[in-house]
């Protein structure tokens, strides 16, 4: 298959959407060899967090001289980018031939395997094929019913926050969220991010029923963080150190990730400060408060949640005060998007909302509305990438920052519609 043909397989079977549970990817990956078998893991799971977290893991490692997988999802331009080897992207050649692979063994099963528990059994066979000395893998949804737990007993789980996110399969609480969550903890240590003290309880509850350590993301050896337009300032072991990363949560997810980064030292893996503090500044994550202009500055964050759009609006805040945005929006229609318009007309003068190229996506007319009802003037827009020039345009005129949010997959025609301006 040519990448066009195993891209279109891998979508073939995306009608199934998210069915939970964990006897396909079993299934699939027992006809595969077991090629999770092969591979030392750092698993991740969280309602948000849970990229930035994996890369600061996986760049440590790398530096360290470790050979580093990483897995995750979504992609936000091309489906190359779930799968990395040392912050490299695989390459669509060897896309191919890892898809033509799984897809040869998932055509022989009476019960058809889901777009994601493809590409995770693709994760594992191109990390194992490449003999990786460990591999980062992040959760698509939830943890125990998800198909990267299909693993045995990590090096370390980690579970960055709890927030209501995908109410109508994972639960309609905190406490149903967490005992999901909770399911990537099989013994190994657990380190914990920043959440609610019901959430904690159940995660503690299950670290005592499977004899695994709790570790706080407070107990990583960091102080003095800030957040910069820069990224996240921050002191570690008395290495002045700079997380080329903003946002407001991004302190929460670097804990979380040099709380594990301990772990996997107390384990015996030789990692030293040196190669933390190099393996934060090489980190490159997109799509994360991530500045895609300079004239006017234009920022990008796939904030999709109320939690998420919390710390948005708070970076917002923090770096640009007293200062409103024009914002660009457009969600998804089964998410909690009237709590997420609430939050983000706070920093808004004015949005532009749009319909990201998803199938769930809400009408843009619809959108704004709500955004209306919250006293920011609203105006729905033709296509994401009109929605981009007219507020390039106006702050342009008017001196304001453009800040793109709702939906990571809003993220490549974002950038697409900025280079044309840029380009004409």
């Amino acid at each position: 298959m040519d990448y066009k043909e195993s891209v279109s397989f891998i979508e073939s079977v995306s009608w199934k959407g998210s069915v939970p549970g964990l006897e396909r990817i079993s299934a699939l990956c027992d006809i595969l060899g077991n090629p999770e078998r092969d591979v030392r893991f750092v698993h991740v799971a969280g309602t948000n967090g849970k990229g930035s977290t994996s890369a600061i893991i996986s760049s440590i490692l790398t530096s360290a001289g470790y050979k580093t997988g990483l897995f995750t999802s979504p992609h936000l331009i091309d489906y190359t980018e779930r799968f990395k080897i040392d912050g490299e992207d695989i390459s669509k050649r060897e896309f191919c031939a890892v898809a033509e692979r799984v897809k040869r063994e998932a055509e022989r099963m009476d019960d058809a395997p889901t777009e994601f528990e493809i590409l995770t059994a693709m994760a594992f066979v191109y990390f194992s094929e490449n003999n990786c000395d460990v591999a980062v893998l992040e959760c698509g949804m939830g943890g125990r019913l998800d198909a990267t737990n299909v693993i045995g007993t990590p090096l370390a789980s980690v579970i960055t926050n709890i927030a209501l996110d995908h109410t109508s399969i994972l639960g309609d609480t905190e406490e149903k969220i967490a005992a999901e969550k909770a399911g990537i903890i099989k013994g190994a240590p657990t380190v914990v991010g920043k959440v609610s003290a019901n959430a904690e309880k159940v995660i503690k509850d299950t670290c005592i029923k499977h004899g695994s350590d709790l570790i706080s993301y407070l107990e990583a050896p960091v102080d003095g963080d800030e957040v910069t337009r820069r990224g996240t300032s921050f002191n570690y072991n008395g290495y002045e150190t700079l997380l080329p990363l903003c946002g407001a949560y991004q302190t929460v997810n670097l804990r979380c990730a040099i709380a594990a980064i301990c772990v996997l030292k107390n384990e015996g893996f030789a990692i030293k400060d040196i190669d933390v503090k190099r393996g934060i500044e090489k980190v490159r994550w997109i799509g994360r408060f991530e500045k895609l202009s300079s004239d006017p500055v234009v920022i990008f964050d796939g904030a999709h949640n109320p939690d998420g759009a919390e710390y948005a609006a708070k970076t917002f805040g923090v770096l640009f005060p007293d200062e409103k945005a024009i914002l660009v929006t457009g969600v998804m229609a089964d998410k909690d998007y009237g709590s997420v318009a609430g939050i983000l007309s706070t920093v808004a003068s004015r949005v532009y909302c749009v319909k990201p190229d998803n199938p769930r996506a809400l009408a843009p007319e619809a959108l704004a509305g709500v955004y209306e009802k919250n006293g920011v003037e609203a105006i729905p827009c033709p296509s994401v990438s009109d929605g981009v020039k007219r507020a390039f345009r106006d702050a342009k005129r008017e001196g304001r920052a453009v800040f793109c949010t709702g939906s990571l997959y809003m993220y490549g025609e974002i950038v697409s519609a900025l280079d044309n301006i840029k380009n004409s």
